[in-house]
């Protein structure tokens, strides 16, 4: 056969750059807009499902059309480079849509409320605002193939070429958008590199379109015939054409007669190749929701952690369609050596959980004492040592079964789309399916226990030679089934880690939600609800301290009506607020995960009967909502006297955007007038750097910004940061309380400093209060803002804090007392507007609070003269002896 297609003038080497590159910049993309989507639909699984599937199928239609167009086309690489400009122009294009939903997404929202009308609207919205960019990222493999595969027995080995090489350039665009342009560039800044790449590679389709030279096999391989043949070939008449196609068909015939897949059922193959590709799809993307969910287990889970994982998925993934490009050029039968690779991942998947328990010692936290290099490298070779095997093996299934479609090619560009498309329909119902359905009902190691049973059902249906390999392969195929489903003991394996420290601490229940795992834990301590092993949310034995994060902002101001919890955990805070001493008539709490209200309803009250959540889950007067709360007070428009939001670990993945000025903004536009945001911060868990950050941030958004002790303890300092409106001073206090303080330090020295009983009141409370940052914002100057756009804390603090075995440089302890000194220095509490309504005696105990830490931690490092001295300071101020 003689018939050619046009195709770039440089060769295949060309082509192979721009399936790389075109691949870099998809997922640059898609990590971008899965980011920018959460921040508007909710970090919430079911929002991240909606917009996954959105995004699949925009690339399963896309490579369904293209392929299916682009046999008929002279000039493939020229409607490559068409659908790159579209993904460029449609990329553009969502910055705007984007915008326009920012303004109506709210309405909608009040409209629908929660549920399966909210759900559906998201999935509409989602599917407007990636679509179209998916759908002509899904075109590019399928038009690339058909102009790279000139021959039927190139097909397998350039197709999987091909997805090999997409895929590598998806694992670099995501290891480049999860670890560095963020920081650097910012979200903008990194969707202009990701469009920069698209222009370029744009440009380079069209310049080497316009050269005729032929890419791809070797001239004595068979040629495809295609209607572009037909087409280019002016000269032969219209009979002259069909008789030339006859005899190509012939020659097909006679070739797949000769050839080792005679054994096939011609009619049956074409769709069973379909539904193994979709079954492919449906398998890769359950376990890589399966394998996020197992390292986030083990792992402090910023989003590096999550970066590392994808980046790692890709790779493997990449090298598993290398590996197929290079199993194409064997001789056996294609389905034998299918059938091998199917048994090889199942049995990978059937080690895996050891491998990974090994590995984690149980589940046990990953964690290193050396810099932030070293950590992510123990992050990449653990994640390595577990998914690796897997993800290779089981990443040759999709390319490979290009190899049995060679038979059954007609165009090249149409058997790509059809099978990618299968592919990735599958992709969309492994990533829904896992997330809203296996994890909960049977657990992970279930899930990873199915998806390899389904694995070899497959490897057993079939075809086998009748050969003893071919026997062979069979009989393991069936020994490793029985022991998948009769041997190992899935069900008898941890999915949350114990503490070694802590023998007698017993696991009570666990959840294994859409989000995370949650559990209840019991110990001396009291009862625990964790997320994820690690993450603890609050304890019975932490009642007071969690009580006073309700208590200090209502004492603070006693006249709240309303108050909007951001955060549950265990519901003491938000079931605090109910308390008889305080006069609040509506609480909303919300909360992210599901699993979390039920463990803190199921588990909160004791034995003798005592509701530590104050009654929260009975009194009428508390709505608790199943949502994101960023975007709940983005999308309502209820308003509140006081939100008060809950400790958030900065570095973990999602946390950040709880700290960004258009967060913080967001909350001021839903206060009533005169009422105040409330945002507690871990010092424990903060850098000083961190802290000046978030510090920075709200000082922005608000009016004005004060600064709140929790408690005096060295080591376990935290803070709460409170927005105040403008113009505004802390309410007056009529209480006289002057009997009760010089009460509780009578006859007291330095030596008794842990065992007093200081009275607590609205009065007494400014002991707490720390200064106001807004007159002290000269400490901010240089700070950098954390906005959605650029969010410093979620990529910054998981790197701040690691210096290669040095002390971890926590905000606490002296560094925070220092902090405070500094910001009453500059605005004293006899000046500071704020405290104009409290008296000069009043306002003192502020820098009784601050006296009395400094003993606290004088006492803790053994200096007597130190505690002796910051004694007598704290109580002049708090009993009023100042001379």
């Amino acid at each position: 056969m003689s018939g050619q297609v046009a195709g770039p003038a440089h060769g295949a080497r060309w082509v192979l750059g721009l399936v790389f590159f075109s691949g870099f910049a998809a997922l640059v993309y898609q990590v971008l807009w899965m980011k920018q989507i959460g921040l508007l639909f909710g970090n919430t699984a079911q929002a991240a499902g909606v917009t996954l599937a959105s995004f699949f199928a925009g690339l399963a239609v896309g490579s369904r059309v293209m392929g299916n167009r682009v046999g008929r086309a002279v000039n493939p690489l020229r409607i490559f480079a068409w659908l790159e400009l579209g993904v460029a122009i449609t990329a553009l294009l969502y910055f705007l849509i984007l915008a326009i939903y920012r303004m109506v997404y709210p309405g909608l929202y009040q409209a629908a409320g929660p549920g399966a009308l909210m759900l559906l609207t998201k999935f509409a919205l989602a599917l407007l605002l990636v679509f179209p960019p998916a759908f002509c990222m899904g075109g590019t493999i399928p038009v690339l193939g058909q102009c790279m595969v000139r021959r039927r027995e190139s097909f397998a080995r350039l197709s999987a070429l091909l997805y090999g090489l997409n895929t590598l350039g998806a694992a670099a665009g995501a290891a480049l958008a999860g670890f560095f342009l963020p920081p650097w560039l910012g979200f903008n800044g990194t969707c202009g590199v990701a469009l920069a790449v698209s222009i370029a590679v744009t440009t380079t389709a069209f310049v080497v379109s316009r050269k005729e030279a032929p890419v791809g096999s070797t001239a004595e391989e068979e040629t495809i015939p295609g209607e572009a043949d037909e087409a280019s070939d002016g000269s032969l008449t219209r009979q002259q054409r069909r008789q030339r196609q006859r005899e190509g068909q012939g020659d097909r015939k006679a070739k797949r007669s000769r050839g080792p897949v005679a054994e096939r059922p011609g009619g049956v193959w074409p769709l069973a190749i379909l539904l193994l590709s979709f079954l492919s799809g449906f398998g890769v993307l359950v376990l890589e929701v399966v394998w996020t969910r197992l390292f986030s287990q083990v792992l402090e889970n910023s989003v590096y952690s999550f970066a590392a994982i994808l980046v790692v998925v890709l790779l493997f993934l990449a090298l598993g369609a290398v590996l197929s490009s290079r199993l194409a050029h064997l001789s056996a039968p294609p389905s034998q050596v299918l059938t091998w690779l199917l048994l090889a991942g199942a049995g990978a998947l059937i080690v895996m959980p050891t491998v990974f328990l090994k590995l984690t010692d149980g589940m046990q936290l990953i964690t290193s004492d050396g810099s932030w290099g070293e950590y992510l490298g123990l992050i990449f070779r653990s994640t390595s040592v577990v998914i690796g095997p897997p993800a290779l093996l089981l990443g040759t299934v999709f390319p490979y079964l290009m190899k049995l479609e060679e038979d059954f090619l007609k165009t090249p560009g149409a058997s790509l789309g059809r099978l990618a498309a299968a592919n990735t329909i599958g992709a969309v119902f492994g990533a829904l399916g896992c997330g809203f359905f296996l994890l909960d009902a049977v657990g992970m190691w279930r899930t990873v226990q199915l998806v390899a049973l389904i694995y070899l059902l497959v490897a057993l249906v079939l075809p086998a030679s009748r050969t003893a390999l071919g026997l062979g392969t069979k009989v393991a195929v069936l020994a490793l089934i029985v022991i998948n489903v009769l041997v190992v003991g899935f069900k008898g394996l941890p999915v949350v880690a114990t503490d070694p420290d802590r023998p007698e601490e017993t696991v009570l229940e666990v959840w294994e939600g859409s989000d995370c795992t949650v559990s209840v834990t019991e110990g001396p301590s009291g009862r625990t609800i964790r997320i994820n092993s690690d993450y603890s949310l609050g304890s019975t034995g932490a009642y007071l301290s969690e009580a006073f994060q309700a208590d200090l902002p209502l004492m603070v101001y006693p006249e709240t009506r309303s108050v909007f919890f951001l955060g549950l955990g265990t519901g003491i805070t938000a079931g605090r607020a109910l308390d008889r001493q305080h006069r609040v008539a509506r609480v909303v709490a919300c909360e992210l995960v599901p699993e979390v209200v039920l463990a803190a309803k199921t588990y909160l009250i004791e034995g003798g009967g005592f509701d530590l959540t104050g009654g929260l889950f009975r009194d009428r007067r508390v709505e608790i909502l199943i949502e994101d709360g960023r975007h709940h007070l983005l999308a309502t428009d209820a308003r509140y006297d006081m939100i008060n939001a809950d400790l958030f670990v900065p570095f973990r993945s999602g946390a950040g955007s709880l700290y960004t000025l258009e967060h913080f903004q967001n909350a001021r536009r839903r206060l009533e007038p005169g009422g105040v945001f409330v945002q507690w911060l871990p010092l424990h868990q903060l850098t000083k750097d961190d802290f000046l950050v978030i510090a920075r941030t709200m000082v922005e958004a608000f009016d004005q910004v004060s600064m709140w002790r929790h408690n005096f303890q060295p080591g376990n300092e935290m803070v709460a940061l409170m927005g105040h409106p403008k113009g505004a001073a802390l309410p007056a206090c009529s209480l006289d309380s002057s009997a009760e303080q010089e009460l509780a330090v009578a006859g007291k020295t330095h030596r008794d400093l842990r065992a007093l009983n200081l009275p607590l009141n609205p009065q007494t409370i400014l002991l707490f209060y720390a200064g106001n940052l807004t007159a002290a914002r000269s400490l901010f100057e240089g700070v950098a803002l954390n906005t959605d756009n650029f969010p410093v804390i979620e990529y910054l603090a998981p790197r701040r804090y690691r210096r290669g075995g040095q002390e971890v440089p926590w905000f606490l302890g002296q560094s925070f007392a220092g902090f405070v000194d500094e910001v009453q220095a500059i605005c004293p509490p006899s000046e500071d507007p704020l405290l104009a309504k409290r008296s000069e005696e009043n306002r003192r105990l502020s820098l009784a609070g601050s006296a009395f830490h400094r003993a606290g931690l004088a006492e803790v490092r053994g200096d007597e003269r130190a505690t002796r001295e910051a004694w007598k300071q704290f109580v002049a101020a708090w009993a009023n002896r100042v001379k």
